[in-house]
């Protein structure tokens, strides 16, 4: 029996592509395949599962530290400057004259509340009984519950570093997922920092631009 031209009973392994299909369609060459199979074995092999204690909503800051292991006096080196990130706050915020809107008033307190919170979190994961909340400072006014936080965020890093320095001393050793924890925590609490110092730097440059102009 003779098959219609335009509709073949079967196709021969040598026969062309059909016409009007593209190229696109083909496999990757041999080579090409293996090097693609190599690199998504490369990309399952660099994830690596999430530190113990870590939340799903910290995994992403822990990824990017997992790009250095962590070791006692990087850690230290971290506190470090989170405690110098206080202290410069500090200066800004005794500023003479300096007015805050109440919205950032507000947002300095949610901040600094959150980077004491994630402090705390680093003496706990030590083991380390974390200092009790100092009293509310009445007498710098409006700023009170900020300047209570930023004194609270000293104590606990304090205690961290003291923690750690000992352990240093002693030849201690912690666990690799607690120490990360920890450095995630300190990072964390960095940034809240970083980001209550710089709203503050802003409200003294704008301060300094009214006095230079009333002169």
């Amino acid at each position: 029996m003779t098959s219609s031209p335009d509709k073949p009973d079967r196709i021969s392994p040598g026969e062309p592509l059909i016409q009007g299909r593209p190229e696109s369609a083909k496999l990757p060459a041999q080579s090409e395949f293996e090097s693609l199979m190599q690199e998504s074995e490369g990309l399952q092999k660099s994830i690596t599962a999430p530190p113990p204690g870590i939340s799903p909503a910290e995994v992403p800051q822990a990824a990017n530290l997992t790009q250095a292991q962590p070791t006692v006096d990087s850690v230290l080196a971290q506190i470090g400057v989170a405690q110098d990130g206080i202290g410069s706050l500090q200066t800004k915020l005794n500023t003479k004259n300096l007015q805050l809107t109440n919205s950032q008033k507000s947002l300095l307190r949610s901040k600094l509340s959150s980077s004491a919170t994630h402090l705390r979190a680093v003496n706990e994961t030590l083991g380390v009984e974390p200092p009790p909340a100092p009293p509310l400072q009445t007498e710098k006014g409006p700023l009170a519950k900020v300047f209570s936080y930023l004194t609270d965020g000293e104590a606990q890093l304090s205690a961290a570093q003291d923690s750690l320095q000992k352990l240093g001393e002693k030849g201690g050793f912690i666990n690799p997922g607690q120490l990360l924890l920890i450095q995630t925590k300190v990072n964390q609490a960095q940034q809240e920092i970083d980001y209550s110092s710089l709203l503050v730097s802003k409200a003294v440059t704008a301060l300094t631009q009214l006095l230079n102009t009333q002169l």
